[in-house]
């Protein structure tokens, strides 16, 4: 069943609940004239699951500077410290969206969650969201091919290690030379390399540019070419679905947008917001370069079919699943 016809589905069983609610209520009869006034559903809480991380910046704007509020929202922001803990919470209904990636997002509807990803909210161009490879310190190598065979530090069955393929395919090294070593969490990974325990190590910003400043080698980045790391906002199809749902998003990608247009017009003036929010190292506070943000606009086909033609080819997605499953353009 496609996303669409989910919501639908979903929206009608809601309907017909509500139907059948007020039959059994005393009929009276209805006052109707030729032109019927067609009343919007209102806003509705919603409860949004975020990392520690740059990427839910415009989120923490839009709050502090009063955004939601203004646009009528009453939005819960909560913020886990891995993403396994957020996924445990969207799927058991504790939040309502969450900020993910495209793997985690078809991973909880392939799991049984069905999830719209409704934007974008980081890596829509290539200097957005940089990830990268770099070398320990003191490295010789200057290119991926001199990482051929070499061990690179990643996660497993993620979007980094995603990342790490396409880099390197990229930079015509082929697969079975793709040699890598499973380090789950990235602060003992960065550790890891800094120490030369590790021969090279794939990171995310900020321990990416924290590693260029204390030594490291940087190998490369997706800001060319292609960005390979998009972080999305993944709503329950189950949310959009109930009166107010659809409306309530449209009014939270507003404020994103009037967010986005804030941080955009100054981005280093919220590195403060960074360090408190986003755990942002001590030694990069002065000094990191605060991306510029997209507006609001869902993943596009080709960044979706790429994650998941990955997924099924290191057997991580079985279930039938297409861009159609995953996204809801919303309405203006």
């Amino acid at each position: 069943m496609s996303r669409t016809t989910r919501l639908i589905a979903l929206a009608l069983s809601l309907a017909l609940a509500m139907t059948a609610l007020a039959g059994c209520a005393k009929d009276e009869p209805a006052e109707t004239t030729d032109t019927e006034p067609t009343i919007e559903a209102e806003t509705v809480p919603i409860k949004i699951g975020t990392l520690t991380t740059e990427d839910a910046l415009p989120l923490w704007v839009a709050e502090a500077e009063g955004l939601f509020a203004e646009a009528g929202l009453d939005v819960e922001i909560t913020t886990f410290q891995a993403a396994q803990e957020r996924d445990a919470a969207f799927a058991s209904g504790a939040i309502d969206a969450y900020m993910g990636d495209i793997m985690a997002s078809a991973a909880l509807e392939a799991g049984g969650s069905p999830v719209s990803m409704v934007t974008v909210m980081l890596g829509a161009t290539p200097a957005e969201g940089r990830f990268g490879i770099v070398a320990k310190p003191g490295s010789t190598a200057t290119t991926l091919a001199d990482l051929a065979g070499v061990p690179i530090a990643t996660s497993a069955a993620s979007i980094q290690e995603y990342v790490v393929d396409g880099l390197m395919a990229g930079a015509g090294v082929a697969a079975a030379d793709v040699k890598k070593e499973i380090v789950p969490k990235v602060p003992v990974r960065f550790e890891l390399l800094m120490s030369g325990k590790l021969e090279a190590a794939a990171l995310p910003e900020p321990l990416l540019s924290l590693a260029e400043l204390q030594g490291a080698k940087l190998i490369a980045d997706d800001t060319q070419g292609t960005n390979l790391t998009q972080t999305v906002l993944g709503v329950s199809d189950k949310y959009l679905a109930t009166p107010g749902g659809m409306v309530t998003v449209r009014e939270l990608l507003r404020a994103w947008d009037a967010a986005v247009d804030i941080i955009n017009a100054d981005p280093n003036a919220w590195r403060t917001v960074l360090v408190d929010k986003a755990r942002l190292p001590e030694p990069l506070k002065d000094s990191y370069e605060v991306n510029i943000y997209p507006k609001a606009a869902a993943p596009t086909g080709e960044q979706v079919e790429a994650v998941l033609a990955w997924m099924r080819a290191n057997e991580l997605l079985t279930a039938e699943m297409g861009y159609s499953d995953l996204v809801q353009e919303m309405p203006n």
